[in-house]
């Protein structure tokens, strides 16, 4: 019965938790939204930030090094982490829900953002001046986001506290990577990154109370195994079991 109730308590607390992080992303981004139609574009923060980062001339080893550190929060650097993460679970464990998860994660993220694009351009279209209408979103920051923070999660969640605070610390240096490179060539501004990282927030929310159903899935692949071996124990049991009726009925048939 403790066991019971200590899953219970952790099922309640992922779920509170998941809870306050999707509102505290929704919010964000819908305080961005407006603050970008207060203004009719970025912040005086938003383009001073940008005038520091971005390089006017920048050489061509610069330019290697930025889509390097972009290519996380591409579609083919998330797939390409995803696979790998998904294939050492199956050949590791025989397990197929951690590539799941991610993948659920980065199809949602992607589809949402393009979508979130499309409505804010035409139906809030913003054009500061000197520029055309932009959904001031960056689809590199949400991805790297949305695949790197689930992955976090399904350690989390997985038991392995050993290596959390490494891959934290990872995701975190590749996400802030990330938002460097599409800020310095200049493709976004900060409030484009924070938008983006506020949809892949979410969606991970989202997603992380079913990665908790993993327990779940394990505890009844073993009552499978358990069932599986009281069948075999019956099985082996039928032939003296059917020999015993056979005697049985003969002595009945004597007497």
């Amino acid at each position: 019965m403790a066991r019971n109730r200590l899953i219970a308590d952790v099922d309640r607390r992922v779920l509170r938790t998941s809870i306050a992080a999707a509102a505290l992303c929704l919010v964000t981004f819908l305080i961005l939204r407006l603050l970008l139609l207060l203004l009719d574009g970025p912040s005086p923060f938003d383009i001073w930030l940008s005038d520091h980062i971005r390089q006017p001339h920048p050489s061509q080893g610069l330019k290697i090094v930025e889509h390097l550190a972009a290519l996380p929060g591409s579609g083919k650097g998330a797939a390409a982490l995803i696979l790998g993460v998904a294939a050492w679970a199956w050949l590791r464990r025989r397990d197929v829900r951690p590539g799941a998860l991610l993948i659920a994660a980065f199809v949602v993220t992607k589809a949402s953002v393009e979508v979130l694009k499309m409505l804010l351009v035409h139906v809030m279209p913003i054009a500061p001046t000197g520029e055309s209408a932009r959904a001031f979103l960056s689809s590199h920051v949400a991805v790297a986001v949305a695949t790197l923070a689930m992955l976090v999660v399904v350690i989390w969640l997985s038991g392995h506290r050993d290596v959390l605070p490494l891959a934290v610390a990872v995701a975190i240096v590749v996400v802030s990577a990330v938002a460097l490179s599409v800020m310095a060539t200049d493709m976004h501004y900060f409030v484009d990154v924070v938008s983006g990282a506020a949809v892949g927030g979410f969606w991970v929310a989202v997603f992380a109370p079913r990665t908790d159903i993993t327990g779940i899935i394990a505890r009844t692949r073993r009552s499978g195994v358990h069932a599986v071996m009281e069948l075999h124990d019956v099985m082996a049991k039928a032939p003296r079991t059917l020999r015993a009726v056979l005697v049985g009925m003969l002595r009945e048939a004597e007497r």
